[in-house]
């Protein structure tokens, strides 16, 4: 049984590990952005710190989705259009048309 995938001398954990590290660092990076931003309009509210994060991280799974949801669209347009294509070749061949 394997359960260890070796990398240049990487386990399967150490990626993950590095993979939400890094996402982590982002969203946190993110949240802390965005506080400052609403810090700077809104001078007389304080933001807690434990916000940061949260938000961070609602903005990624909120990219996330927009990011999946327009490719799968494009996608769709995409195979669309190759359907079309193809049927206009097919009416080329049948009707003997170069």
């Amino acid at each position: 049984m394997i359960n260890i995938l070796f990398v240049q001398d990487t386990t399967l954990s150490e990626i993950l590990h590095k993979i939400l590290t890094f996402v982590y660092s982002l969203a946190h990076q993110i949240g802390l952005w965005i506080v400052k931003i609403f810090q700077a309009i809104f001078s007389h509210n304080i933001f807690p710190d434990s916000i940061i994060d949260p938000l961070g991280f609602l903005i990624i799974l909120t990219l996330f989705i927009f990011l999946v949801d327009y490719s799968r669209r494009a996608a769709w347009i995409i195979v669309g259009i190759a359907w079309i294509l193809l049927f206009i070749r097919i009416i080329m061949i049948i009707f003997k048309i170069s």
